[in-house]
């Protein structure tokens, strides 16, 4: 190994130091949305500050709480309860739907990360 190679290595050790807090803090900040969709239009809700939201869907009322940090589906309207059952999210890019009521949660951004599905 040459003195350039350890030069290379040690500056690209340096940059990734330098740029792992910044996509962390990035990631967090990701985060700390959620999106509701449904019949009567879209919300942007904070996950920072508990709170309880009503969206009328198209087979009833759902009820979404945000708790610590965390969205769910508290309540809905639909026969099967799937998305009640689903429990709160709060990693970006994690989706709760209600098909039959047509309300989806979803935290974080819109921008696309490459995937095309997740699987956990």
């Amino acid at each position: 190994m040459t003195r350039g190679d350890r030069i290379l290595i040690a500056a690209l050790i340096c940059a990734s130091l330098l740029v792992w807090p910044l996509a962390a803090a990035r990631a967090d900040s990701q985060g700390g949305q959620a999106y509701i969709t449904g019949p009567g239009g879209r919300s942007v809700i904070s996950l920072s500050r508990d709170a309880e939201y009503r969206i009328d869907g198209a087979m009833g009322e759902v009820v979404v709480r945000v708790v610590d940090g965390s969205v769910r589906v508290h309540e809905s309207g639909c026969p099967d309860q799937t998305c009640v059952r689903t429990g709160a999210v709060s990693s970006a890019g994690s989706v709760i739907a209600c098909v039959p009521n047509r309300v989806v949660i979803r935290v974080g951004g819109e921008a696309d990360d490459g995937f095309d599905a997740r699987v956990r």
